[in-house]
């Protein structure tokens, strides 16, 4: 999902709910694991706050994927649901 932040940068998402505003990140440690990517990982989700659509942002590790998917998938729906709630 590509989105872009109010200063025109272009961010692309794993997951937007769109409606409700929630933005899902999936975090592997190959691709993260070092200062510099920790730096931009930072960053961007900085940026990623920064997007008009998005109101909430949750982070999940690929290990959380594969090992608690089904606690991360209730997370993401009770957070969808107390957006839901706090936009009516």
């Amino acid at each position: 999902m590509e989105l872009f932040t109010t200063a025109g940068r272009r961010v692309v998402l794993d997951f937007l709910f769109r409606r409700e505003g929630l933005a899902v990140e999936i975090e592997g440690y190959a691709y993260h694991g070092t200062r510099e990517a920790h730096r931009r990982d930072v960053s961007r989700f900085n940026q990623v706050l920064q997007c008009p659509e998005v109101r909430s942002l949750l982070r999940y590790t690929a290990q959380d994927v594969f090992r608690e998917p089904d606690r991360m998938v209730a997370e993401i729906r009770a957070c969808l649901d107390s957006l839901v709630v706090s936009h009516s």
